[in-house]
């Protein structure tokens, strides 16, 4: 029964089709040509496109200057992970660089916008969203396409957003690279006076007589064994005094120079991350390697006239037999309830 129902249905929509041929027809061809006529109006935009890869490492001290074995992720010729790419995808799609393209390119005055109405900015950026699209690709590299009326300034444009990301990913690394020169310097500076208060203390126990406790033990207790063979009394009370004096002082002394020798050490290790933080600050590498540079494109990317034509004539089709079977519905249910009455 249901099979029965679905054919009828399927057999009355085909006689409504034959029975309204011409208006269909009609439908058809005013939807072609003013679609047609509506696609050709749209102003032709134009699609560039640069492809990125990022790269493995952004520490120009690390990759340069650090010693020890050779690491892979440190080398300056390789390319980036998975993560990498999403990271430069996510600075790619950032507010920052659609700022700066606003700026060089009077994107404002492209747009038409006129910064007295309200939400403003909304449309702009909403606008540039449309035309501006940043995504990773299938080789762990990252697609920028600019599409715009005039195809040089959306080559422009696709260029200078990856010119651009060296620029905007310098400035977030060095406010990381510049916090760590401060800590690094506070740190040696702090280093530098505990070095000096050590110092003053060693010159104390020097003003004491000692210099060198483990030289002057020895050859204080070489000249002793000597003087009491040889029975000098006086020279044993006089021994016997400056070996006192180096038993009062002279671990002080040892620990003290012992303290200022690690000290020197870590001033040393201090000094290093001092001059890679300082590079790292005052130089950069490129945050990325380009593939592919944008140019000019010399075939229009939007609007696609067969397509615009197609869909409209569809639509505009499927809404017309709608409107049809719906007016084919209320005139059956009334004559229906005409006939049972």
């Amino acid at each position: 029964m249901e099979n029965i129902q679905k054919k009828s249905a399927g057999a009355n929509l085909f006689v409504l089709i034959f029975k309204h041929w011409k208006l269909l027809t009609i439908v058809t061809i005013v939807t072609i040509v003013v679609s047609f006529v509506c696609a050709c109006l749209i102003a032709p935009q134009f699609k560039s496109t640069v492809i990125l890869l990022p790269t493995s490492t952004n520490a120009v001290a690390q990759v340069l200057l650090a010693e020890g074995n050779y690491n892979e992720e440190l080398d300056v010729t390789q390319f980036g992970d998975d993560m990498s790419v999403d990271r430069m995808v996510q600075i790619l799609n950032s507010r920052e660089i659609k700022d700066h393209l606003i700026q060089k390119f009077d994107l404002i005055a492209y747009y038409g916008l006129d910064t007295t109405t309200k939400y403003w900015k909304t449309k702009l950026y909403k606008n540039m969203q449309g035309d501006i699209k940043c995504a990773r690709n299938s080789y762990l590299g990252v697609e920028v396409s600019v599409a715009n009326k005039n195809p040089q300034m959306a080559a422009d444009m696709a260029n200078e957003i990856a010119y651009y990301y060296d620029t905007l990913k310098y400035q977030i690394i060095t406010q990381r690279t510049n916090m760590a020169f401060k800590i690094v310097q506070a740190e040696m500076d702090s280093l530098e006076k505990l070095i000096d208060q050590t110092r003053d203390s060693l010159s104390i126990v020097m003003a004491h007589g000692v210099y060198d406790y483990e030289r002057q033990s020895e050859r204080l207790y070489q000249q002793y064994a000597k003087e009491v063979a040889a029975g000098n009394q006086t020279a044993i009370n006089r021994l016997d005094k400056e070996l006192k004096t180096l038993q009062e002082w002279g671990p002080l002394s040892y620990s003290l120079k012992e303290q200022i020798s690690n000290l020197r050490e870590y001033q040393q290790v201090l000094q290093n991350k001092k001059q890679m933080a300082r590079v790292d600050m005052q130089y950069a590498l490129s945050q990325k390697f380009v593939v592919e540079y944008a140019v000019p494109s010399d075939k229009k990317f939007y609007p696609k006239k067969i397509m615009i034509v197609l869909v409209s004539t569809i639509s505009m089709l499927v809404l017309t037999l709608f409107f049809i079977v719906f007016q084919q519905s209320i005139v059956d249910t009334f004559h229906s309830v005409k006939t049972k009455e």
